[in-house]
């Protein structure tokens, strides 16, 4: 049973708390009657994790066309990073990519989006409701999401964009986009925020 402030009693089987690891534990924390609980006894032990996105807008390059998974099978990343995501929109990149050229990934993973295959909005052919189909002369979108990313979040939002292109590059096994094609970026920081799964 919980009963509210104004003194109105549910009855209920279960209480789902659907929060992070890191709200969970201070929540355990501040709230007496949580950390009594015996099932609770161990959420002092969550934590968090850092991660940092970073979303790329950069000069769009010529359309690569009829690549594989997404919503959308085209895009304006240069060719030579469309060419290395054909298969999929999205690439999963462990921890240590780049060796010992880029020290800040010795423990950090990441994940990179080409938000062009992913999302209408910034497809690179719309479809009108006549079904008409128009070529979107907007930027090409680069999302890159990194995790366990502390030394990365010390960084200014200039150097974040900068090591992303570094990184994407190094996953991708192809040159770094020149960072003179960025048109816009948006940086942002969620330190100790994201569980960690061990």
């Amino acid at each position: 049973k919980v009963v509210l402030e104004s003194g109105e009693e549910i009855e209920c089987d279960a209480i789902i708390l659907a929060v992070g690891g890191t709200a969970m534990s201070k929540l355990t924390y501040s709230s007496p009657i949580l950390s009594a609980l015996p099932q609770s006894s161990k959420f002092h032990n969550l934590r968090g994790v850092t991660c940092v996105a970073v979303r790329l807008f950069l000069q769009p390059d010529v359309i690569s066309e009829n690549l594989d998974g997404g919503l959308h099978s085209a895009t304006r990343l240069c060719p030579q990073h469309a060419r290395a995501m054909k298969d999929s929109p999205v690439i999963v990149c462990g921890a240590g990519i780049g060796g010992a050229t880029i020290p800040e990934l010795r423990e950090t993973g990441f994940c990179i989006y080409d938000l062009q295959r992913m999302h209408d909005e910034f497809a690179t052919t719309v479809t009108s409701l006549s079904n008409s189909i128009s070529d979107n002369t907007g930027p090409a979108v680069l999302e890159v999401d990194f995790f366990r990313a502390d030394d990365i979040a010390d960084l200014t939002d200039d150097q974040i964009s900068e090591f992303t292109l570094n990184a994407v590059a190094a996953a991708l096994g192809v040159p770094a986009i020149p960072k003179s094609r960025i048109i816009d970026a948006a940086v942002v920081r969620a330190r100790n925020a994201v569980s960690h799964f061990n």
